[in-house]
């Protein structure tokens, strides 16, 4: 299961959600404005809420600034090698 963390209305936040749904990747959303650790969590990898898009699965947290589908292809790709016991 994937952990975005992000706050609602964001481009980037709702852009990976659509990218993730449509992969069938399992995620749940972390909301930052409700979620205090998670705002603090963002802070320190990021530097803001808005900075970036944080996204954690198997152990591994993984900032993605500047989402385009080619960062997102990426990410994926690490994603399934991760997922595979490839990483």
């Amino acid at each position: 299961m994937v952990r975005l963390y992000g706050i609602p209305g964001c481009g980037p936040c709702e852009i990976v959600k659509m990218f993730l749904a449509q992969k069938g990747v399992p995620f749940t959303f972390v909301n930052a404005r409700e979620d205090q650790e998670a705002a603090q969590r963002i802070t320190e990898l990021v530097g803001s809420p808005t900075a970036g898009v944080v996204l954690e699965w198997g152990g591994r947290v993984e900032v993605i600034r500047g989402v385009s589908p080619a960062t997102l292809q990426a990410w994926y790709a690490r994603y399934q090698e991760s997922s595979s016991g490839g990483g």
